[in-house]
């Protein structure tokens, strides 16, 4: 039995490094499609909105340091400042190196009681969902208003499907309790259903700072396009939106989704006529602020914090 488990992961892993090898591949390919004049036409034009975008980072890192904040409250974990602030950054790092920023839970957790940590897994792994439903509500919405992907317009059944989809998803996330019965007997478990029924308005106050969170995301991608000289208007908004839906659902192994965006980017934003050198740059910079110096804070500043663990 532990063998054929064992195959299985090794076969998804597997499928899932011969399609991150193709996304890679793909943005290849883009890359060298893209033109000698646009290369020559790319400048950045507004500077000032550069700046703006990278300020943007703060109210960004600052929403998802609230739903920690939130999450820690809600499960009863007493926690000063410097253990709070520590364990989000933890996370970050752990989250970067995990596939699609999943393991967040594990830098987070190792700060805490060993009596806590089954439920700080379980709520951050709800807080990733509240993140992931506000994607794909924001990318069907896309979707409903283009009647279809802007690389395959005209397919009225992706929408839904992308709607029904999203309805599970809901269904999932405020009643997941329904869905864990069977595991009822599990003391962890119980506990899980004890403290959702007593906060029956953290799911809701979490998914509104996801919603927020992805806000940010659309003003950062859209304001950087613009910085670089393109047009801003309702099109590549909804554009936006559909490039972070078909991030979502793509296949990452590590640092975040690098590679994959920038080649989904391109796929999409190339299609309404973005110049394909500000689409490549445009998603590097939003991965360079919103992920990677995020996670390389984190590293300095737990390792100060080995540092100090290691004199006291």
């Amino acid at each position: 039995m532990l063998k054929t488990i064992k195959n299985r992961k090794t076969l998804f892993v597997f499928i899932k490094l011969i399609l991150f090898v193709g996304v890679l591949f793909l943005l290849y390919q883009q890359i060298n499609r893209i033109e000698e004049g646009q290369w020559n036409a790319f400048e950045l034009k507004h500077p000032m909105i550069l700046v703006l975008v990278i300020l943007l980072v703060v109210p960004n890192i600052g929403l998802a340091f609230f739903k920690w904040k939130l999450t820690l409250r809600t499960i009863g974990v007493d926690s000063v400042k410097k253990q709070r602030v520590q364990s989000f950054f933890a996370g970050v790092v752990t989250g970067m190196l995990t596939p699609n920023m999943l393991g967040n839970f594990i830098g987070r957790f190792y700060y805490f009681d060993r009596k806590n940590r089954v439920q700080i897994t379980l709520f951050t792994m709800l807080s990733n969902f509240a993140q992931f439903i506000a994607s794909i509500t924001f990318g069907w919405l896309a979707v409903l208003i283009m009647r279809g992907l802007i690389v395959w317009e005209n397919q009225e059944n992706l929408v839904v499907w992308i709607g029904v989809a999203m309805i599970a998803a809901y269904l999932i996330y405020f009643f997941i309790e329904n869905f864990l019965i069977k595991l009822k007997k599990r003391s962890y478990f119980k506990e899980f259903q004890r403290i959702l029924k007593k906060h029956s308005f953290f799911r809701g106050q979490l998914l509104l700072l996801s919603f927020a969170r992805f806000v940010i995301f659309t003003l950062q991608f859209s304001l950087l396009l613009y910085a670089f000289g393109e047009e801003l208007n309702g099109t590549l908004i909804v554009a936006i939106w559909q490039v972070y839906l078909l991030t979502m659902i793509a296949p990452s192994l590590f640092l975040g989704k690098i590679g994959i965006k920038e080649s989904i980017s391109l796929f999409v934003l190339s299609t309404i006529g973005i110049n394909g050198v500000s689409i490549l740059f445009a998603s590097l910079l939003i991965w360079l602020i919103n992920s990677f110096a995020p996670a390389l804070l984190g590293v300095l500043i737990c390792k100060s914090n080995f540092r100090e663990w290691q004199q006291s």
